[in-house]
């Protein structure tokens, strides 16, 4: 990272970096504007705006005049040094209210999507390596609960979105593990995910499919029973038709892969 450049981070605690050194950013309510304004950068925020995505119901005595407070603490915080106070190059004051203006990679939510569509490119040209790299990469970004002690409502928002995306990474990096042959540790990973996400069906699928590319079919057979009653159970339903076409070749000892049913169920 050169030494100006300025990161702002969001996937775990909110944070903001210029080069190597950690900026200080002041109370959870300042840290959530700048998370804000990062979330929106290179878009202008007024300031009604800012307030309505970050305080819910009833709101502090002169809400707006805190906003500006933040703002100028920010500021101080995020320039480079040596800067002019009224020059300032990164949060700017713009008609009618405020603009982080950074690239946009700058922000690691960004970086991350970027490394998630460059895996999912990478595997639908066949290059495998590539795509868990990126995979990989995109989730060695995370450094906890996105947004962590943020609590307005655009951030959550967000952190919904997120985490879905994230465990979307993971599940899709599975199965790239699968097709590059790393199938025992797989196994033990799903029925890990499993019991703690027994409802996503992907993960069962997944679980059936590298089951049934060894020898263990009997145990494929036995998990989507256990998916059959887990879905029945706790939401009343039977398993998809993805599901239940493994269930099908699995009975007939057809071959099971992640192809196609990955592709279907990922668009690039």
């Amino acid at each position: 990272m050169a030494q100006d450049e300025l990161s702002i981070l969001l996937l775990g605690p909110v944070r903001a970096c210029r080069g190597d050194t950690l900026l200080y950013l002041g109370t959870p309510r300042q840290r959530e504007v700048l998370a804000v304004l990062a979330m929106r950068s290179g878009m202008v925020m007024s300031v009604a705006q800012i307030v309505e995505a970050i305080w819910v119901g009833r709101r502090p005595d002169s809400v707006e005049n805190m906003v500006h407070t933040y703002i100028g603490r920010l500021r101080r915080a995020l320039e480079p040094p040596g800067h002019r106070p009224a020059l300032a190059r990164v949060l700017r004051s713009t008609r009618p209210g405020y603009t982080l203006d950074i690239p946009a990679d700058a922000v690691d939510t960004i970086r991350f999507e970027q490394d998630v569509r460059g895996a999912r490119a990478a595997r639908s040209q066949a290059d495998l390596p590539r795509s868990l790299y990126l995979f990989q990469r995109g989730l060695t970004r995370w450094s906890g609960r996105a947004l962590h002690e943020a609590t307005g409502p655009l951030a959550e928002a967000e952190r919904i979105r997120l985490a879905e995306l994230r465990q979307d990474v993971l599940e899709e990096m599975t199965g790239v593990r699968l097709l590059l042959g790393d199938i025992e540790n797989v196994v033990a990973e799903l029925r890990w995910m499993l019991a703690e996400h027994p409802m996503r069906e992907r993960l069962w699928e997944l679980l059936l499919i590298a089951l049934g590319q060894t020898s263990r079919r009997a145990e494929a057979l036995t998990a989507f029973q256990d998916a059959r009653t887990t879905l029945a159970d706790r939401l009343g339903v039977e398993p998809g038709h993805r599901l239940q076409d493994l269930h099908r070749r699995l009975l007939r000892s057809e071959p099971v892969t992640v192809w196609p049913w990955w592709e279907r169920r990922v668009p690039v």
